[in-house]
């Protein structure tokens, strides 16, 4: 599997890529188009696996956040996800074109490098809307920049210097310590595709992990729980955590669930303490927690342990700090030592195992509040729902499979309902966008309060281990309808522009609020709705119900256009903001009250009364 995913080339996994997206064809974009893509493709297929916490997981929210066009200012690709802020720039050029020797722009790769300085001026300079709405809530004394430069030509060696380099920013004076900047040309982008695919696969390895020598003593101590776990620790010398990283990347942090750009700041502190006191930093580091499925002693080397699917789950930024410190000085990166715990778990993934990983891994990032989706991906409830939805009817001879985790393959045909885009739906129609509430962070906080417990947890803010029949069929209803009524969000959005139905999010609770209106008795709703989680109806698309369904959806996007003019007239008015104010949902509940009241007095509530036999 290693062998196959070394032959990976990125230019024709992109070509793929846009034959999937039905853009166009490939030969037929021009070679702005073609970056514009190529940006997505990075994103959505290098950074996205291994950095759930910088990009929006759901294609549509993903797609937006592609701002390359007029006034651009060299962004092709912006995201800011939890104090993150994500930037790209995409150079395609044709093999044909450049062949592999015609070295990437000088001029080019420099403006880039000055990026931030044209974002922090975003009030004088000419900015098209979408990136001027990201630049006005970028934090610039919090917040930490990750900058990638990808090209398919080649990187020059001046190129390849200034990489983690950025052009200071006047009165920003501390902003190049919370910043990373990248170069990639397309050998690099090769192996980062195939880095990226190995996670995916969730392609085995093997490590030798070799502890530090101890004078007098053994190299590791191995400790032994009541229960039969082995746990070793000792030390290791940073140059083989540095060597380490080198030969499997991403695959050596593959459980670690808090996987992000980290602390930038701590991460350069780390690499100059490793640099300039090696000597002391067993002192200063906190050491690093380590997984594997099984540990063997070398036959070889006493110092050796062999094991089988290593994963580090606490202390990623130390290993790369000290990669970046090694390539520095490589004899103090070999006296820096680090001391690892290292703990075997089991093969078979139990229940009860997974618990104990699961529990694992969240007791060692205490430091970090844990909320991405991947770690809810193993919760109890999220098998549950994968149980329900495969035992509904097939349609069409297509049955549905609910993925909880992103690694997992359906088969081909196979109706798939994602654990993200299932969440956020139904929070989305119940409660409002998440970004309403600070972005998908919130939807899979399960701590009280989170938008995960409010879904998924019981009146005392446990986690349910199962949904209750009336309670799957409520969520399966509201997620049946929503993708019937996406249909019709996304003719409308592209027919008529209209900005207030951007976002389908938004959608979805406005949708909501109108069927709200007409009923007037939540629970009469709910029992409707409930009868949509038989999902044969969705087949059948010209319906009476299906009919209604449109209807409906006209009446949504006119309570958001309401809503959308109604907020304009507010001073202060942004775009952006509209679809993350709490007071957005408010005038929606407003209008769709109001367009009810009108459709009454017109006589036309034969809408649902009498036509929609649910």
């Amino acid at each position: 599997m290693i062998e196959e995913s070394r032959k990976v080339l990125f230019r024709e996994h992109f070509r793929d890529y846009v034959a999937s997206k039905a853009i166009g064809e490939f030969d037929s974009l021009s070679e702005v188009q073609r970056s514009k893509e190529m940006a997505m493709f990075f994103a959505e297929r290098i950074v996205l696996p291994r950095n759930p916490n910088l990009l929006p997981t759901v294609d549509d929210d993903l797609r937006r956040c592609v701002v390359d066009g007029a006034n651009d200012q060299g962004v092709d690709l912006i995201s800011r996800e939890q104090g993150v802020v994500l930037i790209v720039q995409a150079k395609y050029a044709g093999q044909k074109k450049i062949g592999h020797r015609t070295p990437e722009s000088a001029a080019d790769f420099e403006y880039f490098r000055s990026v931030l300085d044209r974002l922090r001026r975003y009030r004088e300079l000419k900015m098209n809307q979408s990136l001027r709405e990201v630049a006005a809530e970028i934090d610039w004394e919090n917040d930490q920049f990750k900058l990638c430069y990808i090209t398919l030509r080649k990187a020059t060696s001046d190129q390849t210097a200034q990489s983690w380099v950025p052009l200071p920013v006047a009165d920003v004076p501390d902003l190049a310590d919370r910043t990373d900047l990248q170069f990639f040309d397309e050998t690099g982008l090769n192996l980062e595709l195939r880095d990226a695919l190995s996670i995916e696969r969730n392609e085995e390895i093997s490590v030798e992990l070799r502890f530090s020598e101890n004078e007098g003593s053994v190299p590791y101590v191995q400790l032994s729980s009541d229960e039969g776990r082995a746990c070793y620790v000792g030390r290791v010398s940073g140059a083989h955590l540095a060597e380490l990283l080198g030969r499997y990347r991403q695959r050596l942090f593959s459980l670690n669930i808090r996987n992000y750009i980290g602390d930038t700041v701590t991460n350069k502190v780390i690499k100059r303490t490793a640099v300039n006191n090696p000597d002391e930093f067993f002192f200063f580091n906190n050491g690093i927690s380590a997984l594997a499925e099984r540990v063997v002693p070398s036959n070889e080397d006493s110092r050796v342990l062999i094991c089988h699917n290593l994963s580090i789950v606490n202390g990623a930024q130390t290993v790369r700090s000290l990669k970046n410190a090694h390539a520095e000085d490589k004899e103090a990166a070999r006296k820096a030592h680090v001391l690892v715990r290292l703990t075997e778990i089991q093969t078979k993934r139990t229940s009860q195992e997974q618990e104990f990983l699961d529990n694992l891994t969240k007791f060692n990032n205490t430091q970090n509040a844990i909320k991405v989706s991947d770690f809810r991906s193993n919760d109890k409830i999220q098998y549950d729902l994968r149980r329900r939805f495969a035992s509904l009817p097939a349609i069409a001879g297509r049955r549905f499979t609910y993925k909880n985790k992103r690694s997992d393959n359906a088969k081909g045909g196979d109706i798939v309902i994602a654990m993200d885009e299932f969440t956020k739906t139904v929070f989305a129609f119940l409660y409002g966008p998440d970004d309403v509430f600070g972005g998908t962070a919130h939807v899979f906080d399960a701590t009280k309060g989170g938008g995960y417990a409010r879904l998924f947890g019981d009146s005392t803010g446990d986690m349910l281990p199962a949904l209750s029949n009336d309670l799957f069929s409520w969520y399966a209803g509201i997620w049946f309808l929503c993708d019937y009524a996406r249909l019709e969000w996304r003719e409308e959005s592209r027919r008529t522009q209209e900005p207030a139905i951007e976002r389908r999010w938004l959608f979805y609770y406005a949708l909501h609020q109108f069927l709200e209106a007409v009923y007037g008795d939540s629970a009469s709703l709910r029992n409707e709705i409930c009868r949509l989680s038989h999902p044969t109806w969705t087949a059948q698309k010209d319906s009476r119900l299906g009919s209604v369904i449109r209807r409906l959806s006209k009446f949504a996007f006119r309570a958001l256009t309401a809503s959308y003019k109604e907020a304009m007239s507010q001073p202060g008015f942004t775009h952006r903001n509209f679809f993350r104010k709490e007071s957005t949902l408010m005038l929606i509940r407003r209008e769709a009250t109001s367009i009810w009241d009108l459709v009454q007095e017109h006589r036309l509530d034969y809408l649902l009364r009498e036509e929609a036999q649910w």
